[in-house]
């Protein structure tokens, strides 16, 4: 079977939430080349409820990336399944292992960035490109092209109508525990709030309850705050961001899941060419940055949004 006419695709993509987002327009694209294929996922099982949304998936192969017995029963599995194409959109030392035993025992053609592909993509120096640009130019290699993303699917049902009839901006000042560096301190998003709050805006929050730490000061300094935290799945974040007048987030997963709604974004982050290349492929990006977090000032931030025009009553 030609891997640009397959019948059967398996993708493998899991990581961090930012690592799923940047890789979200090119499963779009990979769907749109291959819409008559069965197309199967590799990820992990806490993703599944997100990966479900884009109805484009047959069937969830679970890799939560255990050990020894794990692991072969995912390759033993990949194996049974006799997939035409796999598509590795992870491309790490993992799943090249995998790759070893599928190159070896199937007559699976594998698109990637590994040693043990079929057709191999050169990832250039880190810094060079974005993540999303990166796997653009691997799918290149089975004449994907990049296409305009539709994330309508993204969208939840469930209207909040505390952000109706508002001026909204949302901002997520949280970031994982290993991301402590990338994080704009919880004070200074408090007196930026509060700045934007005596302006006449609303402050929308995202995050779960284990940024209590970096939510804490804000509302405690606020009043009028949308206060979403732990109730802010990635479709709730969307959601919310769409009818939003501006995002302001440190380099984190939720803020990628917010910068989707084409909404202006507002990046508070490290000044390093890796940074630049994630953050700036948008075209609503505008970005932030110094060497340090704690070098950024709040009226820094204030002048970088009345200079850029991001808010109109700043």
């Amino acid at each position: 079977m030609s891997p640009l006419n397959p019948k059967k695709i398996l993708l493998i993509k899991h990581g961090s939430l930012g690592d799923i987002v940047f890789a979200l327009e090119p499963i779009l694209a990979i769907h749109n080349k291959f819409n008559n294929s069965v197309i199967d996922l590799v990820t992990e099982e806490k993703f599944i409820p997100f990966f479900k949304k884009i109805k484009m998936f047959d069937k969830f192969l679970v890799d939560n990336r255990g050990g020894f017995l794990s692991t072969f029963s995912l390759i033993s599995k990949i194996l049974i399944g006799k997939y035409d194409l796999i598509i590795d959109l992870q491309n790490s030392k993992r799943t090249n292992f995998y790759h070893f035993f599928i190159k070896n025992f199937s007559s699976s053609r594998i698109n990637g960035s590994r040693s043990f592909v079929h057709d191999r993509y050169i990832i250039p120096v880190q810094g060079q490109e974005s993540p999303t640009q990166g796997l653009y130019n691997q799918l290149k290699l089975l004449d994907i092209d990049q296409s305009d993303p539709d994330f309508s699917w993204l969208a939840s049902d469930k209207e909040d109508q505390s952000i109706e009839d508002k001026q909204v901006v949302l901002v997520i000042p949280g970031v994982s525990k290993s991301g402590r560096a990338k994080q704009w301190s919880p004070s200074n998003y408090q007196q930026l709030c509060s700045l934007l709050e005596s302006k006449g805006y609303y402050i929308c929050l995202v995050g779960t309850k284990h940024d209590a730490l970096s939510f804490q000061p804000i509302l405690d300094g606020c009043k009028h705050v949308i206060n979403l935290i732990d109730k802010s799945p990635p479709e709730i974040i969307y959601t919310v961001a769409t009818k939003c007048h501006l995002i302001i987030s440190n380099d984190t997963g939720p803020g990628h899941i917010a910068a989707l709604s084409q909404v202006n974004t507002l990046w508070l982050a490290l000044d390093n060419d890796v940074t630049k290349a994630n953050l700036s492929y948008r075209a609503n990006s505008h970005l932030l940055l110094k060497e340090k977090m704690e070098d950024l000032s709040v009226n820094e931030v204030q002048d970088y949004i009345v200079k850029n025009k991001l808010l109109d009553k700043l």
